[in-house]
């Protein structure tokens, strides 16, 4: 069945929930996971914003470190073969793509917000971007 389960984390409750389920899904088939958190990298800006936004991204990449220890620590206590990954893409959904094809994964296991209508089209979703364009099979935790 499935060996190698691609897990992406943004470090909110909802994607905790999918790290869970993957989790879960992967201890009960004897499958390794890889979690991975993905960064959009910052414009370089000039003047008074430089200071914010080095502020922004020094806070976003603690995020990340601490939502994939998270993730490991959950792994090692059950009992999961785990890898974690910090990537930086303008375009998460295809850093998730990349690193599923590129780590030999065959399922990604990942939450969704559960936005529709408007707020999809105007936020857009990491999640149905991953499943409109992966060749990998993803499964969606709601």
């Amino acid at each position: 069945m499935y060996r190698h389960i691609l897990i992406p984390t943004d470090g909110s409750e909802l994607a905790r929930h999918g790290i869970a389920q993957g989790l879960a899904l992967a201890k009960s088939i004897g499958a390794k996971v890889s979690v991975i958190f993905v960064v959009e990298p910052l414009s370089e800006l000039t003047g008074h914003f430089r200071e914010t936004v080095a502020n922004f991204a020094a806070m976003r990449k603690e995020q990340a470190t601490n939502a994939l220890n998270d993730a490991a620590r959950s792994a090692k206590e059950a009992g999961v073969s785990c890898e974690t990954m910090l990537a930086e893409n303008e375009q998460p959904h295809q850093a998730i793509i990349d690193a599923a094809a590129d780590k030999g994964c065959d399922l990604i296991v990942m939450s969704s917000h559960g936005r529709s209508g408007l707020s999809m089209l105007l936020i857009g979703s990491v999640t149905n971007k991953v499943l409109a364009q992966a060749k990998t099979p993803v499964l969606v935790c709601p």
